[in-house]
């Protein structure tokens, strides 16, 4: 069965503690953590083993996974100094993952550089990514490439993760980018299921024209595409993750307490929905 998580980005100001506290209140089973962009978890490869530990032991009390530990890592670079930065990168954030006890790096494939093309870059972003995942793997970590920006089309993220070389990666799907392209849920979904380990969620206007750069709205408020993610998943026994991600610095100043419990409202109903048409 699909759990339900959400990013820290819905939250950037909250420490660790109130994340978990808001999982458990609000009818959340995970939380992921973006690293690297200063939210108030405070979880960064600076961080302690103490405080992991700590970090770790309050959420399992809780009852609440590290879904996900969210990074930067970009894999389609110009050289091969910055794809090696990347892979370097991916193996010490899988340290920090495994000391929190989460299973999955999020990474992206990033935008093209100038004078380079997807069809050019696609074997390179595959190498790199299979190099990231045997160092994660040592960790019991595994990277997995966003559907995200330039790596919007799942055509391309499959073909990367499948040229890998190597079974420790997998994607995240995030079906509002590939939307974006025109591209329907139940046409992205087949290239992509073999490989999906988590999801990140977002919701697009109701009367959203592909190709436009149209806002994210609330969870719940949109053209109801997730509903249909959901479907999909829960047909096939999926079980991980998926993942709220309102991003508030990006898209608007709401109040946690006010967004998260309205958009676990919405997850809830599509997966219950999705369970049902399932035969769960």
């Amino acid at each position: 069965m699909i759990k339900l998580a959400f990013l820290s980005s819905t939250c950037p100001e909250w420490t660790f503690e109130q994340m978990v506290e808001a999982a458990k209140k609000y009818g959340y089973e995970g939380v992921d953590l973006r690293t690297q962009w200063g939210h108030g978890h405070g979880l960064e490869l600076d961080s302690t083993t103490q405080a992991r530990r700590q970090a770790r032991e309050r959420a399992a009390a809780q009852g609440i996974a590290i879904s996900c530990v969210a990074i930067s890592a970009r894999f389609a670079r110009a050289t091969d100094a910055e794809r090696n930065d990347a892979v370097d990168e991916v193996r010490r954030c899988a340290e920090l993952a495994a000391d929190l006890g989460s299973p999955l790096l999020r990474v992206f494939g990033g935008p093209i550089p100038e004078g380079h093309t997807m069809e050019e870059l696609r074997p390179r972003t595959a190498e790199a990514l299979g190099r990231a995942g045997e160092a994660a793997a040592q960790f019991g970590v595994m990277p997995c490439l966003e559907v995200h920006d330039q790596h919007n089309n799942p055509e391309d993220v499959a073909w990367i993760v499948e040229h890998a070389g190597q079974k420790n990666a997998g994607v995240v799907w995030h079906p509002a980018h590939h939307r974006r392209l025109g591209i329907l849920v139940d046409d992205a979904y087949p290239p992509l299921k073999a490989w999906v380990r988590h999801l990140h969620l977002q919701d697009l206007p109701k009367a959203y024209t592909p190709g436009e750069r149209a806002p994210f709205v609330p969870m719940g408020e949109g053209d109801q595409h997730l509903a249909r993610v959901f479907e999909l998943l829960e047909r096939d026994g999926y079980d991980g993750y998926a993942a709220n991600e309102w991003i508030i610095k990006k898209h608007a100043e709401l109040d946690p307490d006010v967004y998260l419990p309205g958009a676990a409202k919405h997850l809830h109903a599509w997966r219950e929905a999705a369970r049902a048409a399932a035969g769960a």
